[in-house]
């Protein structure tokens, strides 16, 4: 994918999106906890099969689906992997490409990949057709390199990472790092500053584009997607 993936959190800013220009569309629920599930009844209305009286009413771009029981930590119970897994078999049967998930582990007061798990997410994910992507909980993680190396073992196909708006040299090195991986930037990535990240060699970027009062802000959204074209603003 060449452009911007947009992070939207309802079925009407899912379509607004699309038609904004966004290359993809990573649909959650629920900013105020991060991004969580959406519930099965949106899903169902935004999915690529969703087809009435012979009209499709679903999205014809792109789309991932945020797999993520609830807010706070990444520590996840039996019952919750067992939830996820679940869903991401629903994400299938509904004709969405990928899934967005992560899970960690904590040693000695640290945060560390559930390589277990997310193997497991990972692998039922491809054999469903579907990419995986590993969410922001890879931002907990105190070696982020290493954790590149065993995202990758994983078999994630990307990661997404608000490290740019942390320490951009982080995230440089992170873009050198990846082999078997692609890096996707995001965290306040917005309208004045996505011509870093392309000049920087990024070719794909992942925004919120929520405007000051909370809400997409279409307008911001289609001035990304032209520098992200080439197009200078």
């Amino acid at each position: 994918m060449k452009g911007v993936e947009v992070c939207v959190f309802s079925v009407d800013d899912a379509y607004a999106a699309e038609a904004a220009g966004c290359a993809r569309l990573e649909l959650c629920q629920d900013y105020q906890l991060g991004g969580i599930t959406p519930s099965l009844e949106d899903l169902q209305k935004m999915s690529p099969t969703n087809i009435v009286n012979d009209v499709r009413h679903g999205l014809r771009v792109t789309a991932v689906v945020m797999v993520r029981p609830r807010g706070g930590d990444f520590l996840y119970s039996k019952r919750e992997k067992k939830w996820m897994l679940t869903t991401i078999k629903q994400v299938a049967k509904l004709g969405f490409q990928g899934v967005v998930l992560g899970a960690l582990l904590k040693r000695n007061g640290r945060w560390l990949l559930d390589k277990e798990f997310c193997m497991q997410a990972c692998e039922l994910s491809h054999s469903l057709g579907l990419e995986a992507v590993l969410h922001r909980a890879f931002d907990e993680i105190a070696t982020p390199l290493n954790a590149v190396s065993e995202a990758e073992e994983c078999g994630f196909d990307r990661i997404l990472t608000g490290w740019g708006s942390i320490n951009m040299e982080t995230l440089k090195m992170l873009k050198w790092h990846a082999e078997a991986i692609d890096v996707l930037p995001g965290g306040g990535i917005r309208s004045d500053n996505v011509q870093y990240y392309r000049d920087l060699g990024f070719l794909e970027v992942h925004t919120s584009a929520r405007g000051a009062g909370g809400q997409l802000d279409i307008d911001q959204l289609k001035q990304m997607v032209e520098v992200m074209k080439g197009v200078p603003l």
